[in-house]
């Protein structure tokens, strides 16, 4: 059977109620849940034969009132079928790269039950999908009493499942992660899934306490549970990308943005011109900027819509950043402050002062006509002890109150509104569209030529864990942090083969960056390259925000930071289509280099195998190595950072299998074709292994693109 990352098979989702007993399949992934006491007495990886289930038991759980209501509590009431739900509203763009459908092709249920006492009604949803071993889950309650209820929390699922099972990745809407370090339960699901004594409970990490009225509902965290088909890291990772592109759409929308660090109405249209002129596709009013999304003045609000209604009326969508943590990275004195570290430097997002700042933003979008917002912030679920003016009891429900009001509800509204959002923190599920792909700000102060190394560790590292379009990058127009006229790339004319080689790995890479500058081109060079980089972007956009395959790493030199080891590859890859890979070399040394190497090409879908090879050794993100620069506390502190003490780290390595040594080749009878450019296309065997022998020569300080095709056959 075809592996389901590859394409659409035959695995549609179907659920049967037979008796006392649900079944959900798909031919992937299997659940048969128990009605009476809602108990899951089967959850089968089908693709390995793997029972997940050590014994069965009832597969969620309600606390009220300290109290865990059990399933001898609970009184099955009915079954029914139901469409998948639309967690997130969102608006489709031309700029999206997934073209399923949302919510996903399948099939839903909910297992209705009632409690006695209190009066309770409580709905338990699963969701299977067709052609992918994805299910989701969530619990709704009711109070269907005549007095108030306090819901302390609701465990999602509650599978008993001995040893953790290794086929097994739990995701929620509570997720705030920046990496899926390991894909371990301890590490990258600490908020919202745990193990312990042989049971995983996903379920917030402290207590949701919410106050239900008569008639009032709260719902869970949503989980999604995928069972791996593929047993190595780098494999199981594409697997979590290909859920999202599927489960959160939005997070495919691969839009060509500007950062302009400007707030007056001539400069924003100058920007607007330029932007449409070499075909960028949004403007984004930058930190530093002067933009306030804050603001109630109508003179205000109406000179920035009539700003951003000029940039519609060319075809862009418009935006703006806000802070929505910490203020000017100043203090915060008062009942607002978090507690949780004694700095007092963030707001409590579950307070009075959040509940106007969001209502604010919310008119900004609606007076200016804004379709993109940068918010900096909510950051990464935090707590706090509490205050006169905040919305929580204490430290113990601060963390879901927050996450509730700013990501959940406040995300959802934005969403509803078509409006494209950039944040720092992991909110895919609930609506972001972009965030870091991982980097250290004052990286960007450093010489060009080292920017352009550290950038391209940052998009190899990155890009384990996100889609080309999940991440942005940054690339300093004029000065940031520091570093004067060698860190920034204007006047481009005169830093053109910098700039043009940092375009030239944007483009590769797929990943986006943050271009920031006070305008989007200073010279005619710096607007030739742009438009040409940026023509190459959109004419290959679909595969560059593809599959992201690791094969070939940069590697800095630790002697001379402003080159690399040797020869260093970025690769995307798509199973279907015209297009199914594109790779860019890099050769960042001062000698000419030669090297004959074989390209992983199974993603294409072109080798013939079902199931992918093993991947290469010595390609996983732990095994790179990349400076640390200094430090970033607020207010902002710039250690220093002269070569002598530059520190170069490596991340903990993740857990993966063993990799064995490729077999060895064959002729498989397949054939691919590569173009240099797109321009020279010559046939290349792909050998049993799923790979092509490819060898090349660059000279010093150059790059190399390459488009890969199917035979006209195929």
């Amino acid at each position: 059977m075809r592996h389901w990352v590859l394409g659409a098979g035959e695995s549609r989702a179907r659920i049967e109620e037979r008796g006392d007993q649900v079944f959900l399949c798909n031919g992937l992934v299997c659940r048969n849940i128990e009605k009476k006491g809602c108990r899951t007495t089967s959850f089968k990886n089908m693709t390995k034969d793997e029972e997940l289930i050590a014994a069965p038991g009832t597969d969620f759980e309600v606390f009220i009132g300290g109290k865990c209501c059990g399933a001898s509590d609970l009184a099955f009431d009915s079954c029914k079928m139901v469409p998948c739900l639309e967690r997130v509203p969102f608006r489709r763009s031309e700029t999206m790269t997934a073209q399923g459908a949302y919510p996903p092709l399948g099939k839903a249920v909910e297992l209705i039950y009632q409690l006695q006492e209190p009066a309770l009604r409580i709905a338990v949803r699963y969701e299977i999908y067709d052609h992918m071993p994805v299910m989701m889950k969530c619990v709704s309650v009711e109070n269907r009493g005549a007095g108030t209820v306090t819901v302390d929390n609701i465990c999602t699922d509650v599978l008993r499942t001995g040893e953790k099972p290794d086929s097994l990745f739990v995701d929620s809407d509570f997720d705030s992660t920046t990496d899926f370090i390991g894909l371990d339960f301890d590490v990258y699901a600490r908020r919202y899934a745990r193990c312990r004594h042989g049971v995983l409970e996903v379920a917030p990490e402290q207590r949701m306490n919410v106050k239900l009225a008569p008639g009032e509902h709260v719902d869970s965290i949503t989980a999604y549970e995928l069972l791996f088909e593929t047993d190595y890291y780098e494999h199981r990772l594409i697997e979590v990308k290909e859920m999202y592109r599927r489960i959160a759409p939005w997070c495919t929308d691969n839009v060509l943005f500007f950062h302009l660090i400007s707030n007056s109405p001539r400069a924003i249209r100058k920007a607007v011109d330029q932007c449409a002129e070499v075909g960028l596709e949004m403007v984004i009013q930058s930190f530093g900027s002067g933009v306030n999304m804050e603001s109630h003045s109508n003179r205000y609000l109406e000179r920035i819509r009539k700003a951003y209604d000029y940039g519609h009326a060319r075809g862009l969508r418009m935006g703006a950043y806000t802070l929505a943590y910490v203020k000017n990275y100043r203090p915060v004195r008062g009942n607002e402050a978090l507690n949780h570290d004694g700095s007092h430097i963030c707001r409590c997002l579950a307070t009075e002062w959040f509940e106007k700042y969001k209502n604010d933003i919310l008119n900004f979008i609606d007076r200016t006509g804004a379709d993109a917002v940068e918010i900096d912030g909510p950051y990464g679920m935090m707590t706090c002890s509490g205050g006169k003016t905040h919305l929580h009891d204490d430290f113990t429900d601060s963390q879901y109150k927050q996450w509730k009001a700013s990501v959940l509800d406040w995300y959802r509204e934005i969403k509803s509104r078509g409006v494209y959002i950039n944040a720092p923190d992991w909110h895919f599920l609930n609506g972001t569209n972009r965030s870091g792909v991982g980097y250290e700000e004052i990286a960007f102060s450093e010489r060009r030529e080292e920017q352009l190394v550290t950038s391209r560790i940052y998009y190899y590292k990155g890009t384990f864990s996100k889609n080309p379009s999940q991440g942005w990058g940054f690339l300093p127009l004029n000065v940031y942090h520091g570093g004067g006229k060698d860190a920034m790339f204007c006047p481009t004319d005169r830093n053109a083969f910098a700039f043009d080689r940092a375009m030239a790995q944007i483009t590769a890479s797929g990943v986006w960056p943050t271009i920031r500058g006070k305008k989007v081109y200073d010279s005619e060079a710096g607007k030739q390259i742009l438009k040409k980089w940026i023509k190459i972007f959109k004419r290959y956009r679909q595969v560059l925000n593809g599959i992201t395959v690791h094969f070939l790493p940069p590697r800095i030199d630790t002697q001379n930071p402003s080159r690399t080891t040797g020869i260093d590859a970025i690769m995307n890859q798509l199973p279907e289509g015209e297009v199914r890979g594109f790779i860019m070399f890099f050769n960042q040394t001062d000698t000419e280099q030669t090297k004959e190497l074989l390209l992983p090409v199974y993603y294409t879908g072109l080798t013939g195998l079902e199931t992918p090879p093993p991947p290469f050794e010595n390609t996983k993100n732990s095994d790179v190595q990349y400076p640390l620069y200094g430090e970033e506390i607020a207010p902002l502190v710039i250690r220093a950072r002269d070569g002598s003490e530059r520190t170069y780290i490596t991340d903990p390595p993740v857990v993966d299998r063993q990799i064995p040594p490729l077999p060895a080749a064959s002729d498989s009878g397949r054939s691919i074709v590569i173009s240099e450019r797109d321009e020279k296309p010559a046939v290349y065997p792909i050998d049993s292994n799923g790979n092509v022998k490819f060898k090349m020569t660059l000279p010093p300080m150059s790059y190399q693109w390459y488009v890969l095709r199917p035979m006209e056959e195929e």
